[in-house]
């Protein structure tokens, strides 16, 4: 079985010397508020610091996006109220120095940044002898703090004011040297002189086209004329409407650039009907100029079917070498087109390139010039982000040293200490009594 503790005798050697525990108690309580009263009281001064949001955000440009969901960095700001930079500027800061203050180091000693209860405010300290020096420190380190928090968090303010005016002086010379090149480049531009150029020549090609067409419908048609001649004697005269047909062509042929050619038209029936013979034998008509006389046989020449015949090939001849002719200028001129298209695209992509440089330098420079005046009514505005939300105002009880509660806790302590001296004492008894009684049995 487990052996039972028995606490009647921890009570018992309590209640023995209580005498000794309740004295070193009272000893110990009476030595802390002693030396509390020796020890000089401590002041502490606070003064609050907000961090707010922008009210309003100004932006005269949509196109410069103005950041509306940036959360302020609460966590740094208490870092940045304790920084050496800070400190060494409140150094300076501070004339005269207060007593025992000489370095950076030792105003750290004295100072404490802490978010308060809300992320957005944060709680200056300062712990100093003197209440009206603790006051003093604390609301020049907040002004100090408050200054510099928006000169590094805050979206206003001089520098950046004279950011956006170096970057307008420097957009506007970019304007400058685009605006000077453009017209620098009208000075030489050939676009007009390539574009009527090509048109030119674009012109010629299709007047060429077109003429070798009509060159092509004329041969046919005078091949078709020969075939319907094929079965007649070389020396019979031919019929009036073969003749006037072979006129026509005549005609055509050198005038094969008109839109609409010379055709003839009777006022009898017998001479309709001739020439509705003469055409309609597989001879192409196109539009036509009607001429009208009252007999054909007035324009007939007589000529028998062997000389219609020689005189259709040597027009043809004439016609195939002018078709050749016209082939040669095509080949000539396909070059020359795609030559100045080139010329021409490439001055288009130049002058486009300028002009887009142009346009991009003109637009960023607007949209500076709208940034400026926008910082520059922003940078009136004083307040900023960081605000002093309370000044330190002189304490009048100090913090340390709390007197009764050193009193009371080094009672607490004595009072421990004491049960536990106590107990060690009587531990130490019992085991020099054993000791004894264990030589006895032994007969030492």
């Amino acid at each position: 079985m487990e052996e039972e503790i028995d606490l009647r005798a921890y009570v018992a050697v309590l209640l023995r010397n209580w005498m000794w525990i309740v004295g070193l108690a009272a000893v110990a309580a009476v030595a802390a508020l002693g030396v509390s009263f020796l020890i000089p009281p401590t002041y502490e001064a606070t003064a609050l610091v907000a961090i707010t949001e922008p009210r309003y955000m100004m932006r005269f440009d949509p196109r410069f996006e103005t950041m509306t969901n940036v959360k302020p960095a609460y966590k740094a700001y208490p870092e940045l109220a304790s920084s050496d930079d800070l400190l060494q500027s409140l150094l300076t800061s501070l004339a005269p120095l207060p007593e025992g203050v000489e370095t950076s180091q030792d105003l750290q000693g004295m100072l404490q940044a802490e978010q308060g209860a809300d992320p957005s405010m944060v709680r200056l300290v300062c712990r100093y002898q003197e209440p009206e020096e603790a006051a003093r420190v604390a609301n020049v380190w907040a002004a100090l703090f408050v200054s510099r928090a928006n000169e590094i968090y805050g979206t206003q303010g001089e520098p950046q004011v004279q950011f956006f005016e170096s970057q307008l002086v420097q957009k506007q010379a970019e304007l400058e040297t685009a605006e000077q090149a453009l017209v620098a480049f009208q000075a030489r531009n050939q676009g007009a002189v390539l574009q009527a150029q090509l048109a030119s020549v674009q012109q010629d090609l299709q007047d060429y086209l077109v003429e070798q067409r009509e060159i092509e419908r004329v041969v046919r048609n005078a091949w078709a004329l020969q075939a319907s001649m094929a079965g007649q004697p070389a020396d019979e005269r031919v019929s009036p409407g073969d003749d006037l047909t072979a006129l026509l062509l005549e005609i055509q042929a050198f005038n094969v650039q008109a839109s609409r050619p010379l055709q003839m038209a009777q006022t009898s029936q017998t001479a309709q009907t001739t020439q509705a013979t003469s055409l309609g034998a597989g001879v192409e008509a196109g539009p036509s100029v009607w001429l009208q006389i009252s007999d054909a046989t007035l324009l007939a020449s007589g000529r028998t079917a062997g000389e219609l015949a020689a005189f259709l090939d040597r027009l043809v001849a004439t016609l195939e070498a002018r078709r050749e002719d016209i082939t040669a200028q095509v080949a000539t001129l396909g070059p020359q087109i795609l030559a100045l298209q080139q010329q021409l695209q490439q001055t288009q992509t130049e002058e486009d390139r300028l002009v887009r440089t142009r346009d991009v330098a003109q637009e960023t420079y607007v949209t500076v010039a709208r940034k400026v005046e926008e910082v520059r009514i922003a940078a009136e505005d004083s307040s900023g982000d960081v605000r002093l939300a309370s000044q330190a105002a002189v304490p009048h009880r100090p913090v340390s040293p709390r007197k009764m509660l050193n009193a009371a806790v080094a009672g607490v302590l004595g009072l421990t200490l004491g049960v536990c001296g106590v107990f060690a004492v009587e531990w130490w008894r019992g085991e020099g009594e054993t000791g004894r009684q264990g030589d006895k049995e032994t007969g030492g």
